[in-house]
């Protein structure tokens, strides 16, 4: 989903001149073949028909389902073709001039890696993780740290009682952290010394990410961090976050393994 905003939309759709279903002097034909040259996707193929059949509709429902890089490369392209046929558009210089800002943030726009792991299996959970993606699929990560350790506390909390470890509402993100290495350790779920090198480093990082919260996010009033290292701490966390699970994956493995065997052997007693 990209990170246009309302206002954004209104400015585009002025200058494409969507009020009347159309984009531009754009037939059916060369609409299609305009999205498989610029950016490789197939605006007919059924993807983009959920707001309607018109050209229009089908640009609207493009930004909604695209990331921002890809719908800035379509802006891009559909503000070429206007300079390229001498579209009308383009002696709109003021709105012009706008609309290139616009698809410029859009394709300097940078993912958050694995943002899609942050989920959860209660209503609760799913709230705050919902918050935190949409914060990072806005390219807004500085707004997203604070709904990100909410996140993050829960998601550890969680795993501390699945493995059993005592805790209580009072130990802080790093301490989390180091109870549940030390547990995973010890059940032979990481395999190299690396693996485990990588995750003792994330205590001391994850501690500091409830400083971050406090002091350099939108929780209080702070002054928040810049965009690239508020982009840094969330990609840092949302990997942590996927190897997390991965090792959760091999663990409820085993443990089904553990259980199909014991329950094997209790058919071969003899009574």
């Amino acid at each position: 989903m990209s990170s246009l905003t309302p206002r954004e939309k209104r400015k585009l759709e002025d200058l494409f001149g969507m009020s009347s279903g159309y984009v531009l002097d754009f037939s059916n034909n060369t609409f299609a073949r305009f999205f498989e040259e610029e950016v490789g996707r197939n605006i007919y193929g059924g993807t983009y028909e959920e707001n309607g059949s018109s050209k229009a509709n089908h640009l609207r429902s493009f930004w909604t389902r695209e990331g921002d890089v890809l719908v800035g490369q379509a802006i891009n392209g559909l503000l070429e073709h206007c300079r390229d046929t001498e579209n009308p558009a383009v002696q709109r210089q003021s709105l012009f001039n706008e609309c290139e800002l616009i698809a410029a943030r859009l394709v300097q726009a940078k993912d958050v890696p694995d943002v899609e792991v942050l989920d959860g299996d209660t209503e609760d959970f799913q709230m705050v993780a919902k918050a935190a993606r949409e914060c990072f699929h806005r390219n807004e990560p500085e707004q997203g740290l604070d709904r990100l350790h909410t996140f993050l506390v829960k998601f550890l909390r969680k795993l501390c009682d699945a493995h059993g470890i005592p805790r209580d509402r009072t130990v802080p993100l790093g301490g989390l952290m180091g109870a549940y290495v030390k547990r995973i350790r010890e059940e032979g779920l990481l395999t190299s010394q690396m693996a485990e090198h990588i995750l003792k480093g994330t205590i001391s990082i994850f501690g500091q990410f409830d400083h971050v919260r406090n002091n350099h996010s939108m929780a209080h009033d702070n002054p928040v961090l810049d965009h690239d290292e508020a982009l840094l701490i969330a990609s840092s966390v949302t990997s942590t976050v996927r190897f997390i699970k991965s090792c959760e994956q091999r663990w409820e493995a085993q443990a089904r393994s553990f259980r199909s065997r014991a329950d094997r052997q209790d058919l071969d007693i003899p009574f």
